[in-house]
């Protein structure tokens, strides 16, 4: 325990040290992408996963959805429905963002500049951490959601 405490520790002092490169606005513009880039990935696997919901159960609507007086036997799967498929959208969103930005050249350079000297933060181990956030959390989001779908019969 004392030795994971002190790796946990040592991880978030290195993150210090890491962000602390970041200099330019272009970080502030890609953080923002970023965050975007995720909400618009979620709510399209979102609709995706209410189009099987409302296939299965064509009487649902989805202005219905989480209303009030909404039990636990709803709430739950419907959480699920919802929420499950946020760690895989984040990382997707941010794979997305961070392409998008490495095509234009001037802000690739900076980027690359920022990076030099800081090991772990260059372009292609920061988008090998999303992709395995990715490759995970996606599959593991989207089962979650679909038996969550399939398994909410009611939206009171």
């Amino acid at each position: 325990m004392r030795n994971l405490l002190q790796n946990r520790g040592k991880y978030y002092e290195e993150a210090r040290h890491r962000a602390k490169r970041r200099k330019s606005a272009w970080n502030v513009l890609l953080l923002l992408f970023g965050f975007g880039a995720w909400l618009a990935v979620w709510y399209a696997l979102f609709r995706l996963v209410w189009l099987f919901h409302v296939t299965v159960y064509p009487a649902h609507r989805l202005r219905d959805f989480w209303q009030e007086g909404l039990g636990f036997r709803s709430f739950i799967p419907s959480f699920l429905m919802v929420f499950s498929l946020m760690p895989g959208a984040m990382a997707a969103g941010f794979l997305l963002s961070n392409i998008l930005f490495w095509l234009v050249t001037p802000v690739r350079r900076i980027f690359d500049a920022e990076a030099r000297g800081y090991p772990g933060t260059s372009f292609r181990d920061a988008m090998r951490g999303l992709f395995k956030i990715c490759v995970w959390g996606l599959p593991i989001g989207l089962v979650v959601a679909f038996a969550a779908a399939y398994f909410l019969k009611s939206l009171q």
